[in-house]
């Protein structure tokens, strides 16, 4: 049984900027602060009783993970949540990442099996510990290493430009209380048929997974709408 994840959040061992970062993180992905919504760098650091300077870095940080904008004339604002790219996004995922699972699954050593479990391992370290981002960090390492499998280089460029592209929207998704619970299962499930070498059942879990995924932010954002 999976331990459930701590909760508390240690300041003391995070940068500030880092902690700003994540409380604005937070209340963006879980639309708190909403889409197009100006952030006044000086009323956020009052609010927080801090400087503005952590302010500012923490928005720069959110602006290079694409979950903020900076324009000359309003400043740093929310980012918006496009539903149609959203859904081209993971059309194009489902299609490229199935794909590569499935020939992965043909190919898959004993030691390339190992390294996957290794780092699932990782991923629910990370769960234990609460800590989402780290663990999207692995996740994305998962990934890398499962796509490899095939020695396909082209396909695997543009899966992984694909996973990337969607890397605002896999943040959304792992702030999602209900997916991040269900993350490591999902992982757990995926690793049982690569582990039988099923290429077919690869796809098709990767795919179901993937498309619940796509369903899940709709919703989220048609709720901020």
């Amino acid at each position: 049984m999976l331990e459930e994840p701590k909760t508390e959040f240690d300041l003391n061992h995070r940068t500030m900027k880092d902690s700003v970062a994540d409380v604005f993180r937070n209340l963006i992905l879980t639309n708190q602060l909403e889409p197009g919504e100006r952030l006044i760098q000086i009323r956020l650091a009052e609010q927080l009783g801090i400087s503005r300077t952590p302010v500012r870095e923490a928005l720069q940080k959110l602006a290079s993970e694409g979950l903020v904008t900076f324009s000359p004339y309003r400043g740093a604002t929310v980012a918006e949540f496009s539903p149609s790219e959203l859904d081209d996004i993971y059309s194009i995922r489902i299609a490229l990442e199935g794909y590569c699972a499935r020939l992965a699954a043909l190919r898959i050593t004993d030691e390339q099996l190992e390294q996957l479990e290794a780092l699932f391992g990782q991923m629910k370290e990370e769960y234990r510990r609460a800590d989402r981002w780290q663990l999207l960090a692995v996740n994305r390492e998962f990934y890398a290493v499962l796509y490899a499998i095939p020695n396909r280089p082209r396909l695997y460029d543009l899966t992984m430009k694909y996973l990337d592209m969607a890397n605002l929207y896999r943040r959304m998704a792992l702030a999602q209380e209900s997916y991040f619970k269900r993350i490591v299962e999902g992982h757990k499930e995926l690793l049982a048929v690569l582990r039988e070498r099923d290429s077919e059942g690869v796809e098709r879990v990767l795919r179901v997974q993937m498309e619940e995924i796509r369903e899940m932010l709709q919703e989220v954002i048609h709720e901020g709408e």
